[in-house]
């Protein structure tokens, strides 16, 4: 007998559906840009679809540079650190004299805010004086194409050239991180509704961020938030280094530094995160490589271990930034060429991630840069429906969380109040000669090699109980999937206990 009886009472099953449409156009280069929107003359709407070349853009820069489009994917503006175009590519009212540097790796990231305020911070490059600022515009100014209203207001002089902004847990507001210069400190300041924060929250650790034998190569390089914001990883070009930290995206504070050496002269320079912030990605400016790591591989060992070259250009000549795409692929420069390069699929390992230098023709050079992102446009948003909650009743093939299965706060310890649910699968294993697969999922909290960890060892857990009690061990199968499975949205605390789940499959 392989059905006993199917019970539907509650329903949480997962659809991905695509980034948000304010990352559809970049412009960079020397006047290089491209455009993902694509249109549908049928059900007449526009969509994200395959990136092709525009050149209507007016700015030229070396390294940073920032888009923002609306929710259409129509641009809004665009900036090189020092001047601000506007969606009719005239220079914005108020948007000159600004003080980042299009020589600055990450010159400016756009952030937008409520009832058409968007807050532009910029960076000076190489550890000088202007430091980080932000600036202000207004959309509903001048019939719609915005002013400036209020310019260069300084956080932080000197600082180096690295900036990532990512939500914070809250869902509502936003971290601007950015690193001192000559120490390991990192600078995360909070904005909120009511604006910015001035008093960063520090946090010190990882390699100091200082000159060596007077050069400031340190200070360039970009730094990135991985989309779900649990991590943070950035280059040092002088040291030959990738750092990774875990980023708590609740109290700012970042930890537990991982350090990923090159080679000499690889000059380390583009990061990028896979959408879902399992593998990273980093470019070798001085070699032309391009390395991948698995950051679910375990330990920080076996994700150093995990190192591998997954594509390089012919003549060793430079590529640049890295920088995840509408469309969930990452695109990377290279230098003085008419061509983005591009990782089809950076979800996955090896080969399989489909290295290509052949992306995107472009209708101008790229120099070294790509705009800079407010990293959460990239979060892979989720649509709930419906998973079956074991209630004494099951049916074969398929998925039943055990609702009332309970650990020990970070442990893999199940409490006894989990016996009640386990005794009643119990029951049914020991009438029906079924075979049970058990799995262990957490929410997206932390480092994704622990929760990969801790996920198991719980489904180990369970399946131990059920060995205790008389089921035989070859019936039982376990896997841990961490954070990899959700079945709700991780930007809500209701969300995230649904994620934290032990599910099993009768066979």
């Amino acid at each position: 007998m392989n059905k006993l009886l199917l019970l539907f009472l509650l329903n949480y099953t997962v659809t991905q559906i695509q980034a948000q449409k304010e990352s559809a156009s970049w412009y960079f280069g020397k006047k290089a840009g491209v455009t993902f929107m694509e249109y549908d003359s049928i059900k007449q709407q526009s969509f994200i679809g395959k990136p092709k070349a525009i050149s209507n853009g007016q700015l030229s820069t070396e390294e940073g540079c920032a888009t923002i489009c609306n929710e259409k994917g129509e641009i809004l503006f665009y900036t090189d650190g020092i001047s601000v175009w506007n969606k009719k590519h005239v220079l914005m009212k108020g948007a000159e004299g600004l003080l980042g540097n299009p020589s600055s790796t990450s010159s400016g990231v756009v952030l937008p805010a409520k009832d058409g305020i968007y807050y532009l911070f910029t960076l000076d490059d190489i550890g000088e004086q202007n430091g980080l600022c932000y600036s202000i515009i207004d959309l509903k100014k001048e019939d719609g194409i915005g002013e400036l209203t209020q310019k260069n207001i300084k956080l932080k002089a000197p600082v180096t050239e690295k900036l990532t902004a990512v939500r914070h847990r809250n869902n509502k507001d936003i971290w601007v991180i950015a690193h001192d210069v000559e120490n390991a400190g990192f600078l995360a300041y909070l904005l909120t509704e009511k604006g910015i924060e001035p008093n960063p929250v520090i946090s010190e650790t990882g390699t100091p961020h200082s000159k060596i034998n007077g050069s400031t190569l340190n200070y360039q390089g970009y730094m990135k938030a991985s989309p779900d914001g649990s991590q943070i990883v950035l280059a040092l070009e002088d040291s030959q280094i990738f750092e990774l930290f875990d980023f708590d995206n609740e109290s700012g504070k970042l930890s537990k530094p991982i350090t990923l050496k090159l080679p000499a002269l690889s000059y380390p320079y583009g990061v990028e995160f896979s959408p879902d912030g399992s593998v990273f990605y980093g470019s070798a400016a001085g070699t032309g490589k391009i390395y991948q790591y698995n950051l679910q591989a375990g330990s920080a060992e076996k994700i150093q271990a995990s190192e591998l070259i997954v594509g390089s250009t012919p003549d060793k000549s430079w590529l640049g930034a890295l920088q995840l795409g509408p469309d969930r692929k990452i695109y990377f420069t290279q230098y003085n060429k008419k061509k983005l390069g591009v990782i089809h699929s950076p979800e996955k390992l090896g080969a399989d991630c489909q290295f290509s230098l052949d992306g995107v023709e472009l209708s101008a050079e790229g120099q070294l840069g790509l705009p800079t992102f407010f990293q959460s446009f990239f979060t892979k948003e989720v649509i709930e429906t419906k998973t079956e909650i074991f209630s004494g009743k099951v049916e074969t093939n398929i998925s039943f969380i055990l609702e009332h299965v309970y650990f020990e706060y970070d442990k893999a310890d199940l409490k006894t109040a989990s016996f009640a649910e386990l005794d009643k699968l119990i029951a049914i294993l020991k009438k029906e000669k079924f075979k049970i697969q058990i799995s262990g999922h957490t929410d997206n909290i932390g480092n994704k090699s622990y929760n990969l960890e801790l996920s198991s060892r719980r489904a180990n857990s369970v399946g131990n109980y059920l060995i205790t009690k008389g089921i035989a061990k070859e019936r039982i199968s376990t896997e841990g999937f961490g954070s990899t499975l959700p079945i709700s949205d991780n930007n809500t605390p209701e969300g995230r206990q649904r994620n934290r789940r032990v599910e099993f499959k009768l066979k």
